[in-house]
């Protein structure tokens, strides 16, 4: 799809790391502004500099990316250079753009807002990747300064958030309502759909369920693990592990420790996420913080029943009972008495597993969310919106 109906619109992600980097917020940046680029678009990327990459004269797939930020290694002056790196990049391009979008929300919207404060005309729309401890606004309230940096923050135009629990929370912190507006992580439904998998000799024998995403405490694997005794135990299903991390090792003590070894398998890091999906039967996650999981957008895609924790994000895509379920305990025994539930009828996981695919369809296809985010580029560059 190209938009040819009105004047191109030229816009600046500002993100902390940017592709091949791939954490949540920089998957969506990128995900978005290739998008964006294909119909014709103009998408500027400022993020930090990183070793072995290109400063400048970089461009992916239409995105022309800026590693012009320099930081110290840690501490206030990583956040001190950060932030002045960012100011300085924005004033750089200075009439190359006419919407900044940060795709984070602490040090990237400290940084935009001061810009406000010093001139910058073009409207800034900022974007907190996620919520709970994990997320910016707890962040924000652990952080020394932490007064001066929200009136910083709350110099920027508006406010999306792609969660109802980030929005709950950005406006505890003061942002008003007319000021926040509801927006959405997209996946494109080409690439992750139903289908067969060219993994199935690679992959323990099914039925199988899948995490996919970080070896990071924030994604909750220990007591997933530790739910995972009773349900092989009382069931032949095999837990596959699809992701990169750093506490992989210590995972797979804790699988060792439990005596699971034999039913859960750790894949490692992957570039092809959609051919593991179509080899799983269920697909689960069990975080203690979410924005919009992209390995949730990317499961139901794929066609498959999601069981999730009952917070952030997840709790607006899944629908208890229609398309997935909700643990909301957390516990171990509430994770392995639902994953069992669905395990054990096959039929309604496969209902659930198509009616998440529908609901991505309708509200979450990233060509719909693109929309969306166009749409209100537009109004913010005419000054229709906040």
């Amino acid at each position: 799809m190209v938009d040819h109906d009105l004047e191109p619109i030229r816009v600046v992600y500002v993100v902390s790391l940017f592709h091949p980097f791939a954490s949540g917020a920089e998957r969506q940046a990128l995900a978005q502004g290739t998008r964006l680029a294909a119909r014709g678009h103009q998408v500027h990327v400022v993020t930090r500099a990183v070793p072995g990459y290109p400063v400048d004269d970089e461009e992916y797939r239409g995105v022309f990316i800026h590693r012009w930020v320099r930081t110290a290694d840690r501490g206030p002056l990583f956040a001190m250079s950060f932030v002045a790196g960012v100011v300085r990049a924005l004033a750089r391009l200075r009439g190359e753009y006419d919407v900044v979008h940060t795709h984070q929300a602490l040090w990237e919207a400290v940084a935009t807002g001061l810009g406000r404060r010093l001139g910058l005309s073009a409207p800034t729309l900022v974007q907190p990747a996620s919520a709970g401890y994990y997320g910016e606004a707890d962040e924000l309230g652990r952080t020394k300064g932490r007064a001066w940096l929200k009136r910083a923050i709350l110099a920027n135009t508006g406010f999306a958030a792609i969660s109802a629990e980030i929005e709950r929370q950005w406006l505890a912190l003061g942002v008003p309502g007319s000021r926040i507006v509801r927006m959405a992580s997209g996946v494109d439904a080409n690439r992750f759909q139903p289908g067969p998998s060219v993994l199935e000799d690679a992959l323990l024998p099914r039925p199988r369920v899948m995490f996919t995403g970080r070896m990071h405490p924030q994604k909750g694997i220990p007591v997933l693990l530790e739910a995972w005794r009773a349900v092989a135990a009382r069931s032949s299903a095999n837990l596959i592990l699809v992701g990169p991390g750093h506490d992989r090792r210590a995972l797979e003590s804790l699988a060792n420790s439990f005596g699971i070894s034999g039913r859960v398998q750790f894949v490692g890091a992957v570039e092809n996420p959609e051919d593991y999906l179509r080899g799983a039967d269920v697909f689960v996650l069990p975080s203690v913080a979410e924005g919009m999981s992209n390995s949730l957008l990317e499961a139901m895609a794929s066609g498959l029943p999601a069981v999730v924790s009952g917070i952030g994000g997840n709790t607006d895509l899944v629908r208890d009972g229609e398309n997935g379920r909700l643990v909301m305990t957390g516990t171990a025994e509430e994770w392995s008495s639902t994953l069992l539930d669905l395990l054990r009828n096959p039929d309604q996981a496969r209902k659930q597993g198509l009616a998440g695919r529908a609901r991505i369809e309708a509200d979450y296809a990233l060509d719909v969310v693109v929309d969306r985010y166009v749409a209100l580029y537009r109004r913010m560059i005419a000054g229709t919106w906040p």
